[in-house]
């Protein structure tokens, strides 16, 4: 009997007192910031980190003693995280060398991935899109090899004086 009556007890109590449960929860959050990086290297780049992006050799100026193809090894290097991609341009100016009575420039075409842009003087020449990444799922890293060949023409009839050009990349994203 007293078996009995402590089975109805039991199964009185849990059917009148109400069974629920609480819960509590936190959120995760974090905002990742914008990498877009370019830099003119000596080497690919390769690895999609921005520590080793930077730790890769910067380019310096390349020095030019004829005219033609000039042999040297360096890279139009980007790394991006940029979800909606990016773009990157290229423009260059003539070598010049300022003087009187008149400044004498020296011409070159520069190249990179497979687009070249070839400068004209003191006449500025429209810069050109070397490179458009679509949108992008992670972080990325690519190297394009640049490549120059100098005007034989201006080079030759070039009068004496330090000549100075500038190729200029810029990273944009999209």
């Amino acid at each position: 009997m007293k078996k009995i009556f402590i089975t109805i007890l039991l199964v009185t109590l849990f059917t009148v007192t109400p069974i629920f449960a609480v819960t509590d929860s936190f959120n995760v959050t974090t905002t990742v910031a914008d990498i877009g990086l370019i830099k003119v290297t000596e080497a690919v780049s390769s690895v999609a980190t921005v520590t080793a992006f930077n730790a890769l050799t910067a380019y310096g100026d390349l020095g030019i003693s004829s005219s033609g193809a000039q042999s040297f090894t360096a890279y139009m290097s980007t790394i991006s995280n940029s979800r909606s991609g990016y773009n990157v341009d290229m423009d260059a100016t003539a070598m010049v060398s300022p003087g009187s009575p008149a400044a004498s420039y020296i011409d070159y075409t520069v190249t990179v991935n497979s687009i070249s842009l070839t400068t004209d003087g003191a006449t500025p020449v429209a810069g050109e899109t070397v490179l458009t990444v679509p949108s992008l799922t992670g972080i990325t890293t690519q190297s394009k090899p640049i490549t120059l060949s100098i005007d034989s023409t201006t080079f030759d009839a070039a009068v004496s004086g330090s000549y100075t050009g500038t190729v200029t990349f810029t990273y944009t994203a999209t």
